[in-house]
């Protein structure tokens, strides 16, 4: 099989859903809701090989427990689909089975995808795992101000609503600001360890000011042209319902003015401890 596996990563709050939806617009690349299936069953079937594939039994148990993993359903997957495509496919590997499942997906988004993204935060911690299930995946990261990540998450806290999926956050300045540095320090970590061709990096404010230079940053990483597209990503309604609670921006089009909320919302001790904390990765992105 001819796929491409894309990683879309980043601290909670940094824009991850909008750059989701910005490069899943593309017609050569799907990028379902987050989900983290890939990590979650790993160890049961990491050894999956063509057998597998050709046991109707092998297929089913797969199948039965992808269906227990959190968000899936909000993929509205066809599953008897998914068993006639790997029966059809035959995939010999873990990287090839869960490759399936993407491009299951994206067929029923009217796709081919040669380009299988997969977005979640929570595998910041579970890098060095991808690497090893798809050792030529593309990497693609996005940073925010810290300042304004923290105001993100007090927002969220402070959210109320109905979803069984509301993100949990610390509600401590100091906390979310050692957070964003730990998470954003471990993506560096492991960007220096893999080739500097399998991976770009864009930060969240430049993307709002320049959308199309910051994507084509990603799709030249990806051997892709930029396509106009990209910037109608709001049209598509990519987002499932039971999250839009806290991502109503993703329907909307790009809010050039979505930057700086801190100045407003912290007080000058809250920017100053937040500074404080997160000075050297602050100067290592360029924020002042």
């Amino acid at each position: 099989m001819t796929y491409q596996n894309v990683f879309i990563i980043g601290n909670p709050r940094s824009g991850t859903s909008l750059f989701r939806m910005l490069i899943g617009s593309h017609s050569s690349i799907i990028v379902p809701p987050e989900c983290g299936f890939i990590q979650w069953w790993y160890i049961r079937y990491k050894d999956w090989n063509v057998e597998n594939s050709k046991s109707d039994e092998a297929v089913f148990t797969f199948v039965s427990d992808l269906k227990t993993s959190k968000k899936i359903e909000t993929w509205d997957l066809n599953y008897d689909a998914l068993k006639e495509l790997i029966k059809k496919k035959l995939p010999t590997s873990y990287k090839e089975l869960t490759s399936l499942v993407i491009f299951q997906y994206g067929l029923q988004k009217g796709k081919r995808a040669k380009f299988l993204g997969d977005k979640n935060n929570y595998y910041i911690e579970h890098l060095e795992l991808l690497k090893t299930i798809y050792p030529k995946a593309k990497f693609l990261v996005i940073i925010r101000d810290p300042r304004d990540v923290v105001c993100s998450y007090l927002k969220v806290n402070s959210l109320k609503t109905d979803s069984k999926y509301k993100p949990k956050f610390p509600n401590n300045i100091s906390e979310i600001t050692l957070d964003w540095v730990e998470n954003n320090t471990k993506i560096l970590q492991f960007l220096n360890s893999i080739d500097a061709k399998n991976y770009a990096i864009i930060k969240y404010e430049e993307l709002l000011i320049q959308p199309q230079i910051e994507l084509q940053k990603c799709t030249q990483v990806l051997g892709l042209p930029f396509e106009n597209q990209m910037l109608d990503y709001y049209q598509n309604n990519m987002e499932p319902s039971e999250l839009l609670d806290w991502k109503k921006k993703t329907n909307q089009q790009i809010d050039k003015s979505n930057t700086n909320k801190y100045l407003e919302q912290l007080s000058s001790d809250e920017i100053l401890e937040i500074n404080t904390i997160s000075k050297d990765l602050m100067n290592t992105f360029n924020y002042n």
